[in-house]
């Protein structure tokens, strides 16, 4: 593996070994925030689209994330998970009225932990 510094977009210069630590993984269990996609119909609007006949009846979009939090009326997705137990960043709530299907992607059986 090679470690680079990412101190620029223009230049990407490989650190030396000694002074590279690896990231560590969440202290969470893994299984604590498992990582699902969600269906769902987002609310939309479109000036160009003006009569009924040019809505979009079916506008479902698909967000990827940690499930955080799932109760009786939201389910929360968040893109980040912050070390240290300082919480996420980038959640999403969405009402669990206009889920259309919510989808746990579990590990293929013999990937290697990355």
């Amino acid at each position: 593996m090679q470690v680079v510094r990412a101190d620029g977009f223009g230049s990407l210069v490989p650190v030396d070994d000694a002074a590279a630590t690896p990231l560590e993984p969440p202290a969470a269990e893994p299984d604590r925030y498992p990582l699902v996609v969600a269906e769902w119909h987002d609310a939309w609007f479109d000036f160009e689209q003006s009569t009924l006949e040019d809505l979009r009846q079916a506008y479902l979009v698909r967000t990827v994330g940690f499930l955080v939090g799932e109760g009786p009326r939201f389910v929360s997705l968040a893109q980040e998970i912050l070390p240290d137990g300082e919480g996420f960043r980038a959640v999403t709530h969405i009402p669990l009225a206009i889920v259309e299907r919510l989808v746990r992607l579990d590990a293929c059986e013999g990937s290697e932990d990355r």
